[in-house]
């Protein structure tokens, strides 16, 4: 069973993996994604971000192990794919939003056509200091979002312990559906493979680069196979799940 987690996973995740980013992880935490590995010259790093801005932090700044390790996932390979049976934690990033202003992402979203298609608000969905019992699961979402090319997140326990909670930084629109997309489906592959692993609720908070809410959502294993399935567009899926 928990080989065809993995098998399943991987399956997805090498298909969903398009161009090459190099992830620069320091060691307080944080991440920085880079074009491609960073060059040493004298006791700096240097490298071009994701935008090709060029760029440069000490290197002793830089945890050159977990960097090394993250960078040199290979889905094919088997150590790789023994996740499950690891007994160490899995590391898990912190966000760390930039200065940059970002307008409201609902704004660019429709809106339900009446207030009956509103979810009900559930406050309290937000990231708390304590982990999720499965260390597992939050290294399936890892690989869930990496994959997607989605580098600024951290993971918890969500409101009830059989929850499970994952706070997203996106910019745009189009990370907020991708975000989406990627967690409905890693959630779906688990519940399918392994349901005695599956969390009964994901709960998801995402903020834009200025700190700001959004999207707030509470997916069960139904929700999560509807976009995952593409039995809606990631589009339809927002307006009729978001938690206003």
């Amino acid at each position: 069973m928990k080989r065809a987690v993995l098998v399943a996973l991987c399956l997805w995740l090498s298909a969903s993996w398009v161009g090459a980013v190099y992830v620069i992880i320091l060691r307080n935490g944080n991440r920085v994604v880079a074009q491609e590995k960073y060059q040493v010259k004298g006791a700096n790093a240097i490298f071009r971000n994701k935008t090709g801005t060029l760029m440069s932090v000490p290197l002793d700044q830089i945890d050159v192990a977990r960097t090394e390790r993250v960078n040199s996932l290979n889905l094919g390979d088997a150590v790789a794919l023994e996740w499950v049976d690891e007994a160490g934690p899995t590391p898990v990033p912190t966000p760390t939003p930039s200065v940059a202003t970002l307008g409201k992402i609902r704004r660019g979203l429709a809106a339900p056509e009446a207030d009956a298609a509103r979810p009900t608000p559930t406050p309290g969905i937000s990231f708390r200091d304590r982990p999720y019992k499965d260390r597992q699961v939050e290294q399936a979402f890892t690989e869930g979002l990496e994959r997607s090319h989605l580098y600024l997140y951290r993971m918890s326990e969500g409101t009830r312990p059989e929850y499970f909670f994952i706070e997203i930084q996106v910019s745009g629109q189009p990370e907020v559906l991708k975000a989406l997309d990627a967690v409905a489906t890693t959630y779906h592959i688990l519940n399918q493979t392994a349901p005695d692993r599956s969390p009964a609720r994901v709960e998801i908070q995402m903020l834009n680069e200025a700190g700001r809410e959004a999207g707030l959502f509470r997916l069960s294993t139904e929700d999560a196979a509807e976009l995952a399935l593409k039995k809606i567009s990631a589009e339809d899926f927002f307006v009729k799940h978001v938690i206003f």
